[in-house]
């Protein structure tokens, strides 16, 4: 397109990504627009009373995709003023036990025992998409661009260029002090700007569906090491759970294609009967499952976030709460330096102070499907007395449970 054709806008900030870590970050900047930051946030999909009005119009099922919120994270929505939205359809999670199929040992976590109101909730995804939108369309000072095709990224001494296509398939560039790429696990802008991501393939996959038991959950979450993978059953509304079950890919493949019936004693084999017996299953999808990593998370003028920069094994349910932990940090920092938003040595200090909750947080989704799943009497009876003694250490369990509330750094940081 020629000049005449093309538009060009300048802004402090533009966010590529407006997911659940893109629209969090928008929303966690609202105070610093109202101090003059201008900020764009770019989707490929539109942002809308349309959109979330289509949102709210789908029906309950028993394949809605869910996500674990931590505590931690659940205080940040909340003081956002997006948690409202949510809180109806979030199901609390009182109580956690961790196991290995057909071994003794296992950790129980209570929220009692830490005096909160909840360990975490768990959310389907439709009900966070309409919270986190409808605080988006509240932002006076946010612009949004969506839906939008973006083309070509340029990065050079005086900020950041973004080359897009609109929906009346005009060209239009931003310019920017800051470029944050909040746009997934397989990150064009990465790509295009030279940033390798590695990628550890685990060779499985997680077959996710929704089950029914004729037991109350009780708010109640487990998270089971089997001889197959690692299955997470997560309490939901209607007395179900959201079902996450890590297997190779061949077993993957053959479960999806089993009867209902089929698959439903195949995973009651695998849960037991101390949780009921299961009445129903949702339709089942599965996804590969890797850990992938951004070479670099920050640059001159670039920051990568969310599952650009580190997409996690989902074990442990961390993925979106570690990234909203990153994006309140990140948003902090850009406050500090409203005027050079884009400065590396202000960029090198966020990602300094995430660091450990980043390298632990990746630790712990990284190691426990791994070594849960070695082969070997050694490995077991490890297995066995480490959950014990963690079981009866209350130091320990507290720690664990810390890291799994989100409730990490200091104190400051989410405490009410």
């Amino acid at each position: 397109m020629n000049q005449s054709e093309t538009a060009m806008q300048k802004f402090d900030v533009v966010i590529v990504g407006g997911g659940m870590v893109g629209a969090s970050l928008s929303l966690l900047l609202n105070s610093y627009m109202q101090q003059g930051l201008s900020v764009a946030l770019l989707d490929a999909q539109s942002i809308s009373p349309q959109a979330i009005s289509n949102l709210q119009m789908q029906q309950p099922s028993f394949d809605e995709r869910t996500t674990a919120i931590s505590l931690g994270s659940k205080r940040i929505l909340n003081d956002l003023g997006v948690w409202s939205y949510m809180e109806k359809a979030a199901t609390a999670i009182e109580h956690i036990q961790v196991s290995r199929q057909k071994q003794f040992g296992r950790v129980r976590l209570h929220a009692d025992d830490t005096n909160v109101e909840a360990l975490g909730y768990v959310v389907e995804n439709k009900h966070i998409g309409v919270g986190l939108q409808s605080g988006l369309l509240q932002q006076k000072d946010l612009t949004i661009f969506a839906p939008v095709t973006v083309k070509k990224y340029h990065v050079a001494d005086g900020g950041a260029h973004i080359e897009l296509i609109n929906e009346s398939n005009q060209c239009v560039v931003l310019v920017c002090d800051l470029l944050v790429l909040a746009d997934g696990a397989n990150s064009e802008g990465c790509k295009q700007l030279g940033i390798s991501q590695t990628r550890y393939d685990y060779q499985q996959q997680a077959l996710v569906c929704n089950v029914s038991l004729d037991r109350s959950h009780d708010q109640w979450a487990y998270e089971r090491f089997t001889s197959d993978g690692p299955m997470a059953l997560l309490p939901i509304s209607g007395n179900r759970y959201a079902l996450v079950w890590c297997m190779s890919t061949e077993n993957a493949e053959r479960r999806i294609g089993l009867s209902e019936q089929a698959f439903k004693a195949e995973l009651q084999t695998n849960i037991g009967f101390d949780k009921g017996r299961i009445l129903k299953v949702g339709q089942a999808s599965a996804y590969p499952l890797a850990l992938v990593q951004a070479s670099e998370q920050v640059r001159q003028h670039v920051v990568v976030l969310g599952n650009a920069a580190h997409a996690l094994h989902p074990v442990a349910g961390q993925g979106f709460n570690l990234a909203l932990r990153d994006a309140k940090a990140l948003a902090q920092i850009i406050g500090q330096q409203l005027s050079t938003a884009g400065n590396v040595n202000g960029l090198k200090h966020y990602l300094e102070n995430q660091k450990q909750d980043q390298a632990i947080t990746t630790h712990i989704s990284h190691l426990f499907p791994e070594k849960f799943s070695e082969p070997g009497l050694h490995w077991s009876i490890a297995r066995s007395l480490a959950m014990t003694l963690m079981d009866l250490s209350p130091t320990a369990k507290r720690l664990f449970a810390n890291q799994a509330m989100g409730l990490v750094g200091k104190v400051s940081a989410w405490r009410p």
